[in-house]
């Protein structure tokens, strides 16, 4: 009895001698260095043990403050103020500014993306927001804005300087009836799933989809095979290009949970998708890439959500901009012929092109829908007009978002 007693009351002595002596084994530097502190190496190992979390869950703390990552349930981060970042006037109404994007909801309601690159080592970028005749201006960043639509609201966002999410910061610039607000867009982890409301773009990490959440002020990877050119229609699905040296769509009516795919092209992953509102009409051009424009290499046209694809004969031989998709089967392309650099709308319809009405001159793009499109104007000198038609490309009209 006596024996098994003392090997009892031995037994914590010995577990605290044999930790003592793993902690002058493996961590001689830390022993030593809390000796400095005041801390006697015959201190019980736990109080050693206490000492080093507590010492990591201050650096873990700092860490999650400096880079702005944590976990998805954090709540939102605070609002900045205006007066901690640098203000973008200078940058939009500069005489050398060129606009770089446009985002339209309405003809008064948009976001504008600016740049100013003439007068120093570096380009300087802002954003213009109108919301019904009041307007706003973002702060000065140091990488291009991306202006994107969503709902009745048109926003702007600030991609980190790094071209990842890895702990640069990530604004958003929106106006409200109660006037401007900058926040900072916090990281969370990355997910394979999305939820309705939120947005997926390209456009803030090159070659990556990501998620931002509008109410929770959050941005997130999607974790997915989908690389670019995402659209969202009416009905809840949403559709994705994919595919390395080759070009596939892919498509999810789950939020991400199960994904659909289908070959589109084996040759060439250059190319864009454009989505009708209603989902019924997708359109995806192949390109080749050139100093001006770029060149078509296929187009494909689909007016049963993808199930059949029709490759469309006489297309445009360059492609300026483009294409927007309609509910009505068709789709508007802005592209120039053959020896003929001068764009011209061309109409997608019956698997044919044909050349459409107006030309609103050379643009960098076409976005919109049959109420209402828009394209920056390139200029020989500075891009600062935006075309502009609201009755289906027929006639346009010029005017300066900023």
């Amino acid at each position: 009895m006596t024996s098994k007693g003392q090997r009892l009351i031995a037994t914590p002595g010995v577990t605290l001698l044999r930790l003592r002596a793993y902690f002058d084994r493996s961590y001689p530097r830390l022993i030593e260095r809390l000796e400095r502190l005041g801390v006697p190496r015959r201190w019980p190992p736990l109080l050693i043990v206490g000492v080093v979390a507590a010492t990591m869950s201050v650096v873990l703390a700092a860490v999650v403050w400096i880079t702005g990552r944590s976990g998805p349930s954090d709540p939102p981060i605070a609002i900045l103020p205006a007066a901690a970042l640098k203000d973008g006037n200078s940058v939009v109404t500069a005489g050398t500014a060129q606009l770089r994007s446009v985002a339209m909801v309405t003809r008064n309601r948009w976001a504008a993306g600016w740049a100013e690159c003439a007068t120093g080592p570096q380009c300087r970028y802002s954003a213009v927001i109108d919301r019904d005749g009041a307007k706003a201006t973002a702060p000065e960043w140091p990488v291009p804005y991306a202006t994107l639509r969503t709902g009745d609201e048109a926003i702007a966002v600030a991609p980190p300087a790094e071209g990842t999410l890895t702990g640069d910061a990530t604004l958003l610039f929106r106006l409200t009836y109660d006037g401007p607000v900058t926040s900072r867009l916090q990281y969370v982890l990355p997910t394979r799933t999305f939820r309705s409301g939120e947005i997926l773009t390209d456009q803030i990490v090159p070659g990556r989809i990501v998620v931002v959440n509008l109410e929770d002020s959050t941005v997130r990877m999607l974790e997915t095979s989908a690389t670019r050119s995402p659209a969202c229609d009416t009905g809840g699905r949403c559709w994705a290009l994919t595919g390395i040296g080759r070009t596939d769509i892919v498509w999810t009516d789950d939020g991400g949970a199960t994904w659909g795919s289908a070959p589109l092209d084996a040759t060439n992953q250059g190319g864009r998708l454009a989505v009708s509102p209603d989902g019924k009409t997708l359109v995806a051009t192949a390109v080749t890439i050139g100093s001006l424009s770029e060149t078509v290499s296929t187009m494909r046209i689909s007016t049963d959500r993808g199930a059949r694809w029709t490759t469309v004969r006489n297309t445009p031989w360059s492609l300026n901009a483009g294409p927007v998709v309609l509910n009505d089967g068709t789709a508007l392309v802005l592209g120039g012929r053959s020896g003929d650099p001068t764009p011209h709308l061309y109409r997608i319809s019956d698997g044919q092109g044909r050349p459409d009405r107006g030309s609103p001159g050379v643009l960098a793009h076409l976005s919109g829908d049959a109420h209402l499109l828009y394209g920056p104007e390139v200029s020989k000198r500075h891009t600062t007009r935006l075309a502009l038609s609201t009755d289906g490309g027929t006639t346009w009209e010029y005017v300066v978002p900023r």
